[in-house]
């Protein structure tokens, strides 16, 4: 834990290079989610006994994911979580089923997608399977795809399971079939089973088929989509002893829904955690929405609505149509755009992936991240051609750019097998299988409409860019497949040529918002490209319904949905008018962007308006172009440069030489390292790094110091220097001021003069080593250890310490330096250390050592 009089957080026990300050949890309150900053009511709750016992065992969680293996702590929400949802199944009475099996409904969790519900309903699963009046612990699925790949990610939590021995496999088992089912619900082990609701539902439907005298919890997870249907309903009169909970970060409620709500499923919510508190927390990214159309406003009103009126209203002229149109809001002009202009279009499709390839840089961050494709054709008409016809028209502008020495992108699509025999079974499949051959081509693989699983799984390791081999797309096409339940964090844009609304949309959008990296990642992209002020209406719908915490209360008091929720990206101008005023704060503190503030506190209020500045211009740069000068030029980034207020000069210096200069200040106010602070420049337009210009001045510095040239030595000094101050790489200005110094004193000779700008990479190593050298040499002496380790040998094993860990003893080669020296210190060391008592002297050595090592690892 750590703790101030003003915040407190709290973290799982970690070593120096696996501790992540995004999981350093702030305490919430349990009723309103806010965050508890003060440090006595932190320890009256999450201190207090039982609570903290149950922290420290109950709410841990030992993640054994393969190369990811890691201690976790539950977060506050999640914790509340599983608190309401124990204490239900502790209570519940399972020998009482009730009408209609009221009593078997202990309620649901509404947790934000993106929130961690896979480790709140497995923590809920285990705890309970420990109850003594529960017998099995059933974890439903609601797709047989997801059965294997949930009891894993079970498996891996499961502190009963050890990933290393196959023979011990803990308390969770999936289940490969409904025979596999029947006999684990009928076995006597007390774990945990993972199924899904359709094999469930073949047991129900099945009258032979004789429930087990047994007392079952049914954890279902995406519980919005598991219970659609009348499935479910079976399931539930089925198994009479049950215990029903609910997981979902989109529940039906009373104007989601034309059937039953989450409510009538589950009973009411056990704890809400919604997307806006998820943002708030910073759990999960906001979204940045456009909505437009390819129909452009000219042909809107000179053709499009023109012709629309002359069919409908043959009897008006042309002076009533055109006050007609002259007053149309844009959700009458969305009326008038009939589904068959964007359903199969060739020209509107063309215009769509026109748009992509435009604007592909700003909104991939120049290819960073990946994006999803969704289309769907309405009126009950296959939307798998409109698909390929997409896919298609990616190859075609691929190929084109191809042959103009262009970028491309890899675009790959994933739809079912058409099995039904069907008059269009044939054609799709072909569909599939032109796409599957492509895809086998460009990653050498062998797929085929036998294995379209084997296929999918891979298309998705490329997108959530976990391919073994690092071969990634850019873009997958899809109709519904991935909109739900696939979590890629490097994927951040979705592009939309559909309408989605409510739930649907609210799962497809977070398909965008998972964390990566805030600075290179600011938001989650989505662009829709039909009837855009309909969707707009339906995404702010949506949003202030599943953002709003009152909205499980609508069937209870009919209230209002709340206000629109505060989750979406400004518009660019009030973006860009932030931007300046912190640009206009850093002019101030930096005297004109000239100098870092001379006092520790100006540093340290200049060093958060650096972050906010990063922040500012990491969303800036992902606005697209507009006609208007909106957005960002990746040709012309000079223009954005002009526009939050400095100079290209005034830029460069800002992002290089102050932030740099201002990184190495604020590091010794902190006492810390400077790779520990979080300040990575946001450059709105990159410097190119001359290194032949640096070799051509290493050189000259050489030959001058060697004809004692005093004059230019100074002048060539002064230019490598501010050379240095442009570089990112700040590893290599060290190692080049460092030989700015040796070659200077003349410590630093060269093999042959005069030196040519070749031999300048050379000189900059060997005067690294010289330095570190003549430290370690100087470090020996002082410590009285020269007899007791070799220069070469220290410099091999204090090189291979990781800044900040604690691994300079692996091998006890501490211990071993430690024991050594102070057998003669005392005759050996310089006066200073010799006066040291040999306690004092041993722990001044060893924080000596780690300090050297630290020093020695910034460079």
């Amino acid at each position: 834990m750590a703790i101030t009089p003003n915040d407190v957080r709290y973290m799982a026990n970690a070593t120096a290079e696996m501790f992540n300050k995004n999981f350093a949890f702030k305490w919430q309150d349990q009723h309103t989610n806010k965050p508890v900053r003060d440090w006595r009511t932190f320890t009256d709750s999450m201190l207090s006994i039982p609570m903290a016992h149950q922290m420290a065992t109950s709410y841990m969680i030992l993640d054994g994911t393969k190369n990811k293996q890691m201690l976790k702590v539950m977060r506050p929400y999640q914790v509340y979580a599983t608190q309401h949802v124990i204490e239900g199944i502790k209570k519940h009475d399972f020998s009482f089923a009730g009408k209609n099996n009221e009593n078997n409904k202990i309620g649901y969790v509404w947790h934000t997608t993106g929130s961690g519900k896979s480790i709140s309903s497995f923590k809920a699963a285990w705890l309970a399977s420990k109850l003594p009046n529960v017998d099995k612990v059933v974890f439903v699925v609601d797709r047989i795809a997801l059965t294997t790949q949930t009891a894993d990610n079970y498996r891996a939590y499961d502190p009963e399971n050890d990933t290393s021995n196959s023979e011990i496999n803990g308390v969770v088992s999936d289940t490969a079939n409904v025979g596999a089912l029947r006999r684990q619900l009928t076995s006597n082990a007390n774990g945990i089973i993972v199924t899904s609701v359709q094999k469930l539902g073949i047991l129900a439907k099945n009258d032979k088929y004789k429930v087990p005298d047994k007392n079952i919890v049914f954890i279902v997870d995406e519980a919005h989509r598991s219970t659609a249907g009348a499935n479910f309903h079976q399931i539930q009169n089925k198994f009479k002893r049950a215990a029903w909970v609910g997981y979902t970060g989109t529940p039906m409620f009373d104007d989601t829904t034309n059937g039953l709500r989450t409510e009538d499923i589950f009973g009411k919510p056990l704890h809400i955690y919604t997307i806006r508190e998820a943002i708030a927390d910073g759990n999960v990214l906001g979204f940045k929405v456009d909505f437009q159309t390819t129909i452009s406003k000219e042909q809107m009103e000179d053709e499009y609505l023109p012709n629309f009126y002359r069919e409908r209203h043959p009897d008006w002229d042309e002076h009533q149509i055109k006050e007609k149109i002259t007053h149309l809001t844009p959700e009458d002009i969305d009326d008038s755009i009939e589904p068959s202009f964007y359903d199969n279009n060739e020209a509107h499709i063309k215009l769509v992936v026109e748009d992509v390839f435009k604007n592909w840089r700003n909104r991939s961050n120049e290819g960073m991240y990946n994006a999803l494709f969704t289309t769907h054709v309405g009126g009950g008409q296959a939307s798998t051609p409109m698909a390929m016809k997409y896919y298609r028209e990616f190859k075609r502008v691929n190929t084109l750019r191809a042959e103009q020495g262009k970028s491309t992108l890899k675009v790959g699509i994933t739809f079912s097998a058409n099995t039904s025999n069907s008059d269009s079974m044939i054609s799709t499949n072909d569909d599939l299988m032109e796409a599957i051959t492509d895809y086998n081509k460009t990653f050498n693989k062998s797929f085929g409409l036998d294995d379209v699983s084997g296929y999918t799984a891979d298309v998705t390791t490329r997108l959530n860019r976990t391919a073994d081999d690092g071969q990634f797309l850019d873009i997958v096409i899809v109709v519904d497949q991935l909109l739900t339940g696939f979590d890629a964090p490097q994927m951040n844009t979705l592009y939309v040529d559909r309408t989605l609304r409510g739930a649907s949309l609210i799962q497809a959008y977070s398909r965008t918002n998972r964390i990566e990296n805030r600075e290179t990642k600011p938001f989650g992209r989505v662009i829709n490209y039909r009837w855009p002020a309909q969707n707009e209406a339906l995404m702010r719908k949506a949003l202030a319904t599943y953002a709003n915490i009152d909205s499980a209360k609508l069937s209870e008091d009919g209230g209002d949905a709340g206000t629109e929720p505060p989750i979406l990206a400004k518009p660019f101008k009030e973006q860009l008018a932030d931007v300046r005023k912190t640009v206009s704060k850093l002019r101030d503190l930096t005297d004109g962007f000239v100098e870092t503030p001379p006092s520790e506190a100006k540093q340290e209020e200049t060093y958060k308006l650096m972050q906010e500045y990063n922040a500012g211009i990491a969303k800036l740069k992902q606005y697209d172009e507009k006609p208007d000068g909106d957005g960002f030029n990746y040709d012309d980034p000079e223009q954005l440069i002009i526009a939050v207020g400095m100079t290209p000069d005034q830029e460069k210096t800002l992002t290089h030489a102050l932030a740099n200069e201002l990184k190495e200040k604020v590091a010794k106010i902190r006492n810390v390292s400077q790779i520990e602070l979080d300040l990575k420049m946001e450059h709105i337009k990159d410097v190119e790094v001359n290194y032949d210009y640096l070799d051509e001045l290493v050189s000259d510095l050489m030959n001058q110091v060697k004809e004692e040239e005093h004059i230019k030595v100074l002048a060539t000094k002064n230019q490598i220097l501010d050379f240095t101050k442009s570089m990112d790489d700040r590893v290599m200005a060290k190692k080049i001021a460092k030989f700015i110094d040796m070659a200077i004193s003349g410590e630093l000779q060269a093999d042959t003069y005069p030196v040519k700008p070749d031999d300048s990479s050379e000189l900059i190593d060997r005067a690294h080593r010289q330095s570190i050298d003549r430290q370690l040499r100087d470090f020996r002496v002082k410590w009285g250890i020269v007899d007791d380790i070799k220069g070469s040998d220290m410099s091999s094993w204090l090189l291979t310490h990781t800044e900040g860990a604690d691994d300079l003893d692996r091998s006890g080669q501490l211990s071993t330096l430690l024991r050594d020296g102070s057998e003669h210190y005392k005759t050996l060391a310089n006066d200073e250390v010799a006066s040291l008592s040999r306690i004092k002297y041993r722990n001044q050595l060893r924080e000596a050592i780690k300090t050297l090592a630290d020093q020695l690892n910034e460079v």
